[in-house]
């Protein structure tokens, strides 16, 4: 689940600056490299022109899959 760059990017490069993992270059602020991102969505959430976004259809369905996987509580369990 990759964020993508719609039409209504002005490339001010906020997402570029702002991304944790550097996926989004600077020089070229409408790209982002798929293997670097880590989807944490910051981008959509701070760009000031909503340009990025997700697939609608892979959010729900990633929602729905959360959703059943997070609605209980689960055990404490250490891992060592």
């Amino acid at each position: 689940m990759k964020p993508r760059t719609g039409k209504s990017c002005i490339r001010c490069g906020l997402c570029a600056k702002e991304c944790p993992a550097g996926a989004i270059p600077v020089e070229e602020p409408s790209k982002t490299d798929a293997k670097a991102c880590i989807s944490c969505m910051r981008c959509i959430e701070i760009c000031p022109r909503k340009a990025r976004s997700v697939s609608k259809t892979l959010l729900a369905a990633s929602s729905v899959k959360m959703k059943k996987v997070c609605s209980g509580r689960k055990k404490n369990e250490l891992f060592l």
